[in-house]
């Protein structure tokens, strides 16, 4: 398939914690269109499973979509940090969770029609509880509740479509699929 051409790019909206920019690209067969979409730092997941196989999940009360769900930390990762030392401090920040050992199950986009960010996917099987205190976030204070939810059960909550974050939903799935492969 034939590549796109960015002929300009602008900022549409530059704030501190989101970013829109405007493209004008020119398709392949010459037509010239504009592309606006958030442009926004990659970000990690953490599956942390605790000695007894239980995930640390956490539910929030989510503006756009008016409702609490529940999934696994993210979050975005700070300039002068590599992916896995954001993995950790957002896993840390929102849990009270640590875990020293990640592994990468994968990376993925969103919804890459309307935003550049990648999630990186970890598994983390040795968290311990810390005693600390959650982060609250520095954007929009986050109410989190840290909930361990049962390996089984979160695979068949994924399945049930009661986990309605998509990013946690595939990787618990993706999870499974490592275990079960192992």
């Amino acid at each position: 398939m034939k590549k796109w051409k960015c002929l300009k790019s602008e900022f549409a909206l530059d704030s501190k914690y989101f970013k829109v920019k405007k493209d004008i690209v020119e398709l392949p067969n010459g037509e010239q269109k504009e592309w606006t979409y958030w442009d926004s730092p990659d970000s990690a997941m953490v599956l942390g499973m605790t000695k007894d196989k239980k995930l640390v999940m956490i539910k929030q009360y989510r503006y756009m979509v008016d409702n609490e769900v529940i999934e696994f930390p993210s979050g975005y990762n700070h300039e002068a940090e590599t992916i896995e030392e954001g993995a950790k401090r957002e896993f840390e920040e929102e849990t009270g969770y640590s875990g020293n050992t990640l592994i990468k199950l994968g990376a993925f986009y969103e919804t890459y029609g309307q935003l550049n960010r990648k999630i990186h996917l970890f598994f983390a099987n040795d968290v311990v509880k810390l005693n600390k205190k959650i982060d609250s976030g520095d954007y929009v204070p986050e109410d989190i509740e840290v909930a361990l939810v049962d390996y089984n059960q979160a695979i068949e909550m994924a399945l049930k479509n009661e986990i309605v974050a998509m990013g946690s939903a595939l990787a618990i799935l993706l999870l499974k699929e490592k275990v079960d492969k192992k």
